[in-house]
């Protein structure tokens, strides 16, 4: 899919620092490197420089040039995750809902935005859904929270901001918080409750290690014929969130690639996931969604 990328930046400073970024990116020999460089030059240049990205007609989605992610992904790379993408645009005109559920700063909530008649976003990080709410404020289609999707509504859990990374931030199980990591309370809230009964949703969901729970607390809306976009991350060698959905009667899983590709045993799964630093997508539905059915005629046929 050919990029429509438009880029502006909130200053002079803010332009100089994006192409010592660049430069970086491309010298640094690790990622925790550059993310590491991309912290130490934010506190050289003003803490509010920003660049700005958006594709086509989409709101401009706002990268802070001390995000030693977003300016590694939404910034270096010309494409960011274009299999959601065309999921996206296969799923528009066939449901009016759009879920972004680990939503972070927005991107993917910013390019629904366009395609669906009402979008919920939830994050569950304080600081990056200040963020969010920041690239939000001014889309009337978009409802914004800030929670952890988890199996039920209305407990209060433990939440990390992992240091370095806020895009690797989770919810704290039984393992403790590192040295510079930030711990902070959170108000769950169940996918099943985000959506009316019988209505279908076209769902993302990155929750980082919380997949199974979220995807219980979904459990009604699959059955009702939702779409579940998820991630299976290549350090996760048992394919944890796919054996999960695999065990679930009816429920039928897809690959994301350079076609979409049914999936029907964790070793097919497996045999995708070879980088073990690289999240993968994959899609599951139940077998007779008609909204699965109607994303699978739209990509087949080259739309």
């Amino acid at each position: 899919m050919k990029s429509n990328r438009q880029l502006r930046f909130t200053g002079l400073g803010a332009r100089v620092q994006y192409l010592i970024l660049m430069a970086l990116f491309r010298a640094s020999p690790t990622r925790g490197f550059y993310g590491r460089a991309a912290r130490g030059l934010g506190r050289i240049f003003h803490a509010e420089n920003a660049a700005l990205i958006r594709e086509g007609n989409d709101p401009w989605f706002r990268v802070s040039l001390n995000d030693g992610y977003w300016t590694r992904f939404g910034l270096y790379y010309r494409e960011y995750e274009p299999e959601i993408d065309q999921i996206l645009i296969a799923a528009s005109g066939a449901t009016p809902a759009f879920l972004d559920l680990g939503a972070n700063k927005g991107y993917w909530t910013l390019r629904a935005s366009t395609r669906f008649n009402r979008v919920i976003a939830v994050e569950a990080s304080r600081q990056t859904f200040a963020a969010l709410k920041q690239n939000c404020a001014s889309l009337g289609n978009v409802n914004i929270r800030q929670a952890a999707v988890h199996n039920q509504s209305g407990q209060v859990l433990k939440f990390v901001n992992t240091y370095l990374s806020h895009a690797s931030a989770r919810l704290l199980a039984n393992e403790t918080a590192g040295q510079n990591d930030v711990t902070e309370t959170v108000t769950t809230v169940a996918i099943d409750d985000l959506i009316t009964p019988g209505e279908t949703a076209l769902i993302k969901l990155d929750v980082e290690g919380a997949e199974i729970a979220a995807i219980d607390g979904g459990h009604r809306a699959l059955l009702d014929g939702s779409v579940l976009i998820y991630e299976d991350h290549g350090s996760d060698t048992a394919c944890l969130p796919s054996a999960h959905l695999l065990g679930v009667p009816e429920m039928c899983l897809y690959y994301c690639g350079t076609a979409i590709e049914r999936m029907t045993s964790i070793e097919q799964i497996q045999a995708i996931k070879t980088d073990a630093f690289k999240g993968y997508n994959f899609v599951a539905a139940k077998r007779n969604s008609k909204l699965m059915q109607g994303i699978l005629k739209s990509l087949q046929s080259g739309a």
